[in-house]
């Protein structure tokens, strides 16, 4: 058969094989395949980690492409005048302490002495009185016989002699009762002295009351600043890779200064934008794959996990094939899994998003 009748089959068999990959590819009947297409580049959240404290940097435990736990160091910082204001709140506290000790055992003492001095300064009170009543009625007794002897000795029924004894019996009884007196005042006294001791309770247990706050006050400081050095130890706040670094070892950082910033790997999406008029075939939950040039023979399994709610003009720094001037809308595919973490944020992607449940997935 001459080249001439070939030509003829071959053209046929070239634009069936044509046709066969237009239906296969999605591009035949206006690309309805089932099949949503776009590309973009690969996503992260990104975390940016800062400081609570001012500080020096005194260890740098991590660099930019290195993993971190969750919770795992990422540099330690210093600083001098922290540790001594911590030494200093320390000591104080220390000294605070110790006087409450000091207070407490003499207030202890004070409670057991008080109650007993009271005790026998009152049996004191209470005997002299007995005495004074007793003293009272052997004067009045005294009396009454001497004015018996005085008046038998006027009758010559007594001796003068007895009466006369009798008579100063009566002085001796009376010297008897000033003295029960007198050791009835002084006890007394001693009474109410044992009770100031009550006043002495009550002065050193509102010492004891306000040094307890003190010390509560140099605990509540010490705890401050040794919550500060806590926070020298700055931790990764994610299980994830570290992006970049912006400090070295020996510089001094502020509070809130940006020193890393970390991506969860496992968390990663492709962002891709669809134009308006194929907006309403996307839906939140539905299958999709990404596509990566680095793994030509792979495809990764994703999910539609967002669906912007107004539209916006196509970025800048995206590529498509329709008009700049077309709407489109920003959709995340988040993947379902980075085996290996061998997908990285930056990498260009290629999303293929199914929206008619069991169409065949087609590699764009």
């Amino acid at each position: 058969m001459s080249n001439k009748k070939l030509w003829p089959w071959l053209a046929a068999a070239t634009l069936i094989l044509a046709l066969g990959w237009a239906i296969r590819s999605g591009w035949f009947a206006g690309r309805d395949n089932g099949l949503l297409t776009a590309n973009g580049r690969i996503e992260g959240r990104i975390t940016t980690v800062t400081p609570e404290a001012f500080g020096r940097v005194d260890k740098l435990d991590k660099d930019e492409g290195q993993t971190a736990a969750l919770g795992e160091v990422l540099l330690v910082l210093d600083d001098p005048a922290l540790r001594e204001r911590i030494r200093s709140h320390a000591a104080r506290r220390d000294a605070l302490a110790e006087q409450l000790r000091a207070v407490e055992v003499q207030l202890e003492l004070l409670r057991r002495q008080v109650p007993l001095e009271i005790a026998q300064a009152l049996a004191a009170v209470t005997e002299a009185r007995a005495q004074v009543e007793r003293t009272v009625a052997r004067a009045e007794q005294a009396r009454r016989d001497a004015e018996r002897y005085a008046n038998l000795a006027a009758a010559d029924a007594a001796s003068r002699l007895q009466a006369e004894n009798m008579r100063l019996s009566v002085v001796v009884e009376d010297k008897a009762l000033v003295a029960a007196r007198e050791t009835q005042a002084r006890a007394e006294k001693q009474l109410a002295l044992a009770k100031l001791g009550e006043q002495r309770i009550a002065v050193q247990s509102a010492e004891r009351d306000a040094m307890a706050a003190q010390l509560k006050q140099a605990v509540a400081q010490l705890a401050e600043q040794q919550g500060i050095f806590e926070r020298f130890s700055l931790r990764s706040p994610l299980a994830g890779t570290i992006l970049t670094r912006t400090v070295e070892l020996g510089e001094w950082v502020n509070v809130g200064m940006p020193l890393f910033t970390l991506v969860d790997l496992n968390q990663l999406y492709l962002k891709v934008y669809i134009p308006e008029p194929q907006i309403g075939k996307v839906a939140l939950g539905q299958e999709a794959q990404i596509y990566v040039d680095a793994y030509p023979d792979r495809a990764f399994s994703a999910r539609v996990s967002k669906v912007a709610q107004q539209a916006e003009f196509t970025p800048k720094n995206v590529e498509t094939k329709e008009e700049r001037v077309k709407l489109v809308f920003a959709v995340e595919l988040r993947l379902k899994e980075n085996p290996g973490g061998i997908l990285k944020p930056g990498m260009p992607a290629d999303g293929v998003i199914r929206w008619r449940e069991g169409a065949p997935w087609v590699r764009p």
